[in-house]
């Protein structure tokens, strides 16, 4: 099958992407690996690379945190590119406009990088899997890649019935699929792993090639915040030819004993926390840690003395506060302020 274009960078540049917990956790527990990687390599002296959509809020974050000062923005449309010229925090900021494969194929990835595609249209799901392959194929030792795609099995059709969803999967998938695909794979629960091992597929092979390089994944995550659920792989590029490589990275790095890492291509942890007014997270903090307990959810609700879920009941409610109780140190804090 020959190389179809994806959608390009589809930023998102409707989505207030600074007004959603659950991505919000998800860049911060992004960041936090990220210092992680420092312990190895000086990670203030990367650049990073990434879809910016009009806000750049990931750059002025990892700018923040970890004083990332070399960054480019790719972006296809105009207006975004003018937006994020207007918007941008500093001017050691690149704004690329050009189609993220395009960029791919002519940038030179010298040194150390970050690379995030985060691609939020489900259409084109070939392309941004061979995009993210050749990403790989591109980068050196210590190099870090993300992705992120649209994990909702609806975008295969909603009317559709399973059998003709998973009839365009394996279309969409082409050469890429090459592991086993049946009907619970693509249903709602299943489906962010069925992508995962698509991501597994699509990297397969690439050790093999001259550099003796791989993709070791670290953490993969699937949330939502009222649209569709989004599947997010980090990893790290290692040397395959070094047997010791990645239990050193791994211990030098902490990762091997942070709570959050996924090393294996397990499926991916689910981030889902409730809405949550700042006194009712300051109460619910007052009881936490406690662990990874069965009954963490009803604990907390005791705590509250009420279910903090406007929808699904009280059994919802312990689901979401047992996942903030995981959660809670990444939480973002929203405020109001008039300037």
């Amino acid at each position: 099958m020959g190389f179809e274009e994806s959608e390009g960078n589809m930023s998102g540049g409707a989505i207030a992407y600074h007004l959603r917990e659950n991505k919000a956790i998800e860049r911060n527990l992004f960041i936090e690996l990220l210092v992680r990687v420092g312990r190895v390599e000086n990670i203030s002296d990367y650049t990073y690379i990434g879809f910016g959509g009009p806000f750049l809020e990931d750059f002025k974050a990892l700018h923040a945190a970890l004083r990332i000062s070399k960054m480019i923005s790719i972006e296809m449309d105009e207006n975004v590119c003018k937006r994020q010229a207007f918007n941008s925090p500093a001017d050691f900021i690149e704004i690329r406009k050009c189609k993220s494969g395009e960029f791919l194929i002519s940038h030179d990835f010298d040194k150390h990088n970050i690379v995030w595609l985060d691609y939020t249209t489900p259409r084109g799901l070939y392309g941004q899997l061979a995009e993210f392959r050749l990403l790989v194929s591109k980068l050196g030792k210590f190099d870090i890649a993300k992705i992120t795609l649209n994990a909702n099995p609806e975008t295969l059709g909603g009317n559709a019935t399973i059998e003709e969803k998973l009839e365009k999967l394996k279309r969409c998938l082409g050469d890429l699929c090459k592991f086993n695909l049946d009907e619970d794979d693509i249903l709602p629960k299943k489906y962010p792993a069925t992508l995962l091992k698509a991501i597994h597929s699509a990297l397969g092979g690439l050790s093999a090639r001259v550099s003796g390089d791989y993709f070791q994944p670290l953490s993969a995550f699937v949330y939502q915040d009222g649209g569709h659920p989004m599947l997010t792989v980090t990893g790290v590029i290692l040397d395959a030819k070094n047997d010791l490589d990645k239990s050193l990275f791994l211990e030098k790095s902490r990762i091997a004993h942070w709570a959050f890492k996924n090393l294996d291509w397990s499926p991916p942890l689910v981030i889902s926390v409730p809405a949550l007014s700042t006194k009712e997270r300051l109460t619910l903090d007052t009881a936490l840690p406690i662990g990874r307990t069965e009954n963490a959810g009803e604990l907390l609700v005791e705590k509250l003395g009420y279910c903090p879920s406007e929808s699904g009941g009280e059994y919802a409610a312990k689901l979401l506060l047992a996942n903030y109780s995981q959660f809670y140190r990444a939480y973002p804090l929203f405020s109001r302020v008039v300037l």
